[in-house]
């Protein structure tokens, strides 16, 4: 669907603003798409890619401040995050030995065994999301995506 239909605006400011606004739009369906198949797992995709991250990491530790820089999504509360995957054994944290203040984490077994039962569904989902770009197209996205990053002032 178009996104002068999706969101009843038929005019904008600019290309470059319908562009953004088509940005925005298609993150917010794509996280609502991967929330759907990462729900009966009992996982959020912002607790997926905690899980994610530190599985890519493992065995070596990360601390809470690495992990927060290397989300996806820039979510301010990641005490909060960590709390729910520690609740349910996913991970785990302890004070780390060459400095008391800094947090190390780590993937549990049972966060591993998660991640590799939901291995295939996520895997599946991304594809049918994907499915009606090319090879080509994928990569041509990922180029001008990361075009509209470079050099922006945070």
């Amino acid at each position: 669907m178009k996104l002068s239909e999706l969101i009843r605006q038929e005019r904008f400011a600019s290309t470059g603003q319908e562009a953004m606004f088509n940005v925005i739009v298609t993150s917010s369906w794509l996280l609502g798409e991967m929330a759907a198949v990462m729900a009966p797992f009992g996982l959020t995709p912002a607790q997926y890619n905690v899980l994610r991250i530190l599985r890519g990491s493992h065995p070596r530790k990360l601390t809470c401040s690495d992990l927060g820089a290397r989300l996806l999504d820039r979510t301010p509360d990641v005490t909060r995050l960590l709390n729910r995957l520690e609740r349910r054994d996913l991970i785990h944290r302890a004070r780390a030995r060459h400095d008391r203040r800094v947090v190390e984490v780590g993937i549990t077994q049972k966060g591993l065994a998660l991640l590799d039962e939901m291995h295939d569904v996520v895997h599946e989902a991304m594809n049918h999301i994907t499915r009606h770009l090319s090879a080509e197209e994928h990569r041509l996205l990922c180029d001008l995506l990361e075009r509209l990053r470079t050099d922006q002032t945070v």
